[in-house]
């Protein structure tokens, strides 16, 4: 639960539509994960490619962490009660944004290398921001794109 929550934070708040509520929620758990589990640079890894391979990783990390966290019993229980808050807050926030703040996106490119590429027949409907094809740290040789559809509902 932890890490599906920072994972949907990373994702929002790299958005154009992130509140600054969420933001600070996202922060506070990152920077709180980053210093008491020392895991700042897997959640790193997270923002820039938030795939499910980087979510067990890092919460793999993390429980091992936890299940290595020094201190006494007290002062290991007020660390994971601080984490879940922190998280509840976080997800509290995410889940007061409205379905439709959230991208369409039709096909989603992120760190992908291809010599040729064909696309074609997508439609991207939505009440945010709609994107028919979104390509980031990609690299074509060749790429025919055709039939796509973007459009606000």
């Amino acid at each position: 639960m932890i890490i599906n929550v920072l994972a949907s934070g990373a994702i929002f708040v790299a958005s154009s539509v992130a509140q600054e509520e969420i933001q600070v929620n996202y922060r506070s758990l990152k920077e709180f994960i980053g210093e008491k589990f020392g895991l700042i640079t897997p959640i790193i890894q997270l923002e820039r490619q938030p795939t499910e391979e980087k979510q067990k990783s890092l919460a793999k990390s993390l429980k091992y962490a936890i299940e290595v966290l020094p201190g006494t019993s007290q002062e290991r229980e007020n660390i994971i009660n601080e984490l879940l808050t922190k998280t509840k807050a976080l997800g509290e926030s995410l889940e007061k944004v409205p379905q439709k703040e959230f991208d369409i996106v039709g096909i989603d490119l992120n760190n992908v290398k291809a010599v040729n590429v064909k696309i074609g027949n997508i439609i991207s409907e939505g009440e945010a921001r709609v994107i028919g094809i979104k390509a980031e740290d990609s690299e074509f040789t060749n790429i025919i794109a055709g039939n796509i559809t973007a459009k606000k509902k």
